[in-house]
């Protein structure tokens, strides 16, 4: 790597769920479904079948959100065309759900040494730091995947969440609107990530990026050489190497 090419880097974003959180997905979903299920159909007139395809269809609508509205609007509007209109007085009990049983979904998830190091090492050099997972959860569930990562909130400048957020990856406006909610010029930051089509799509819009290989999401079997990559202990390194910012 030439030195000028990490001397920019002022700020660093993290992918959550892969990368900074170890994390089997089908085990995750499997796990997410029936414990909400089970949350909130005691307390609103729907079937477990029904909410799952409600919140299925409102995960896509997040995914194909066009930036009007946020994510979390763009959820609870698709999720009441599936089930009914006032669903969204219900919204409470679903927080409720986040706050209590979404715990256990962290079976699905391991906690590696190496994140809370690597956040401790960027943030003594002076880098900014700011997760980019997915903003497909309100914040508290957000909040509570990050902890179980062995990090904390006080870690990170800002986390996006789906009341934050009015797009998600792969687009790469994402990028660009966490860019300005974080305050951060894309070319002067990092984007770290597993996921190819995800996360290394924020080169489109000017940042570098690297690809955490430890979790591998490559759906397309793409050509991974175009991008820095490697390990988490590969990245440990090379975080190690990135100059000290703090006082320049």
């Amino acid at each position: 790597m030439e030195k000028r090419d990490i001397i920019m880097i002022k700020n660093i974003f993290f992918d959550l769920d892969g990368t900074l959180l170890p994390l089997d997905m089908q085990k995750f979903m499997s796990l997410y479904f029936k414990s909400i299920t089970e949350s909130v159909c005691p307390y609103v007139p729907l079937d477990p079948q029904t909410v799952e395809k409600a919140i299925l269809a409102g995960l896509d609508a997040m995914y194909k959100n066009n930036g009007e509205i946020t994510n979390k609007m763009r959820f609870w509007n698709t999720v009441a065309t599936v089930t009914y209109p006032r669903i969204v007085d219900s919204i409470p009990i679903f927080n409720g759900y986040y706050e209590n049983e979404f715990l256990l979904t962290k079976e699905a998830t391991a906690t590696n040494p190496l994140s809370a190091e690597i956040v401790e090492i960027l943030k003594k050099k002076g880098y900014k730091l700011v997760v980019a997972t997915n903003p497909f959860f309100p914040k508290i569930g957000t909040v509570r995947r990050v902890k179980w990562a062995g990090v904390n909130e006080e870690d990170f400048e800002y986390i996006t969440t789906y009341e934050n957020s009015k797009y998600s990856k792969p687009n790469p406006k994402y990028f660009t609107e966490t860019c300005i909610s974080a305050n951060c010029r894309p070319e002067e930051t990092l984007m770290v990530g597993n996921d190819v089509e995800e996360d290394m799509s924020a080169k489109k819009v000017g940042l570098d990026t690297y690809l955490v290989t430890d979790c591998l999401v490559n759906r397309k079997n793409e050509d991974i050489s175009a991008y820095k990559h490697g390990t988490m202990k590969d990245f440990y390194q090379f975080c190690l190497a990135l100059p000290d910012i703090k006082n320049k």
